[in-house]
């Protein structure tokens, strides 16, 4: 995995944080799937700019998933109409 440290964020790829995320890297860059609010960070210029992640938000986001997982949800009650 390849990590760009800066001011306190470690930088990850999109191929990286699909994986953490276990998501295809084609839904993290176009925002789908709930990783709307993970910021893109772009680097370069034209033809070859290049996309990255921030580590923490993708870490922060997994475990937010994984608590709603935990959480019982409403379960529907089947009522026969006699």
């Amino acid at each position: 995995m390849s990590l760009i440290n800066r001011k306190s964020q470690t930088l990850v790829a999109p191929c990286c944080a699909a994986m953490l995320l276990d998501l295809d890297e084609s839904t993290l860059r176009k925002g789908k799937a709930g990783t709307e609010s993970l910021t893109q960070v772009r680097r370069g210029s034209g033809k070859r700019q290049r996309v990255s992640f921030i580590l923490e938000e993708i870490i922060l986001l997994k475990t937010e998933w994984i608590e709603a997982a935990r959480k019982p949800q409403a379960r529907l009650r089947l009522v026969s109409n006699r």
